[in-house]
């Protein structure tokens, strides 16, 4: 794909080339296997004779109506050729990806239900995986609330393209069905971990319902996503009741859902989505706080006449402490799992060059390992942050 796109072409053009074998050694594909990819175009006709019957029609990256957000927000890691069932111009996206676990507790689901129908009321499109659990129950939650849904799958999109359902959706131009795999694709994890950055990518925002901890598609997507140098805002449901992973999430980046969500109008969702992620960095504490003493206030019992007041037998001391004595226990806590200087420099929200002075100190002293291949740091497993 990467060569077709430097020489202005389209997959369509390499069927006129004259010599085959000098596009093969260009893209760096074996002759012999792109002989017989290309003479496989008679199946493929009936392949896509078969889809096109059943409503499938297919897209590649170069066409005009390839949704521009994958373009722009994934770059390279934009599918090819991506596989859809309904109106095509839902593929402009916005809105909020709802996704969570498959075994979601009863307070969660109906939590994204709601949050779906919410959305739905505002215009604003729901996109989820169409996976059991918190993706079903979130997009059927926007659709009986007559908002529009788009379902990123990872598998089985021709089986579930015409099931009833589905099918009702589709011809009222409520949903949109998309895959990066083949229509009778069957599930598989690699294909599932693939698709997670596809439901991110299509949103204005995603909201992790119920996440495990290191644990499954709904952690590993938004611990993907939370780590992309330009990710998309990520809200976790907060309070009582919610998972452990949707804690952790917070810790990576992720933003608490606002409390009183119900009270607050869907049409203004970009306004809602900035002023939430707003109150959450106000509400951070500084990393190091500066005491600022005004020059105009009189002179505490501590001076006299500008001059330290001589201490009394019995008060505490003061003891100096650095940058590194401050940030130590926060370091340690941020090094359970192996971590390079630059993903340590983001969580500290510090330097890369001070984050590396402290590390060395860390290692110096036998509270951190520095690992190898590549190059990373760990908590030494008898070291204590707490």
């Amino acid at each position: 794909m990467s060569w077709l796109v430097k020489n202005q072409m389209r997959p369509a053009d390499v069927l006129e080339l004259d010599d085959v074998h000098d596009a093969a050694n260009a893209a760096g594909v074996d002759k012999q296997r792109f002989e017989k990819l290309l003479g496989r175009g008679v199946q493929l006709g009936f392949a896509v004779e078969e889809w096109n019957r059943n409503g499938i029609w297919i897209v590649c990256r170069s066409d005009d109506d390839y949704p521009t957000r994958y373009r722009e927000r994934l770059k390279k890691l934009a599918p090819p050729i991506l596989y859809g069932v309904g109106d095509k111009s839902l593929m402009a996206g916005g809105g909020v990806a709802i996704v969570g676990s498959r075994n979601v507790d009863a307070a969660g689901e109906e939590f994204a239900r709601e949050v779906a129908a919410w959305c739905a009321t505002g215009n604003n499109p729901v996109i989820s995986g169409g996976a059991r659990g918190v993706d079903k129950t979130a997009m059927e939650g926007a659709l009986r609330a007559g908002g529009t849904v788009v379902g990123v799958l990872a598998d089985s999109l021709l089986k579930t393209s015409v099931s009833r359902n589905a099918r009702d959706a589709i011809a009222e131009n409520q949903l949109l069905l998309i895959s990066h795999c083949h229509p009778k694709a069957r599930f598989t994890v690699g294909t599932a971990m693939g698709r997670n950055k596809l439901i991110y990518a299509m949103a204005d925002a995603g909201l992790v319902v119920s996440s495990e901890y290191k644990k499954g598609g709904t952690w590993a997507g938004a611990e993907e996503e939370l780590k992309r140098k330009s990710p998309q805002p990520v809200f976790v449901r907060n309070g009582p009741g919610s998972p452990i992973g949707n804690t952790r999430l917070q810790e990576l980046g992720a933003v608490p859902f606002p409390d009183r969500w119900q009270d607050l109008d869907p049409r203004c969702l970009h306004k809602i989505i900035d002023d939430a992620q707003s109150r959450s960095l106000a509400q951070k504490t500084p990393l190091f706080p500066v005491e600022v003493v005004s020059t105009d206030d009189p002179p505490s019992e501590a001076t006299v006449n500008g001059k330290a007041k001589p201490s009394n037998v019995g008060d505490s001391i003061p003891t100096a402490m650095t940058a590194y004595d401050a940030v130590l226990e926060l370091l340690l806590y941020s090094l359970a799992e192996p971590l390079t200087v630059n993903e340590v420099s983001e969580r500290l929200q510090a330097k890369k060059n001070q984050v590396q002075d402290w590390l060395n100190q860390a290692v110096s002293e036998s509270r951190v390992v520095k690992l190898t291949r590549p190059t990373r740091y760990q908590r030494h497993c008898g070291s204590q942050y707490l």
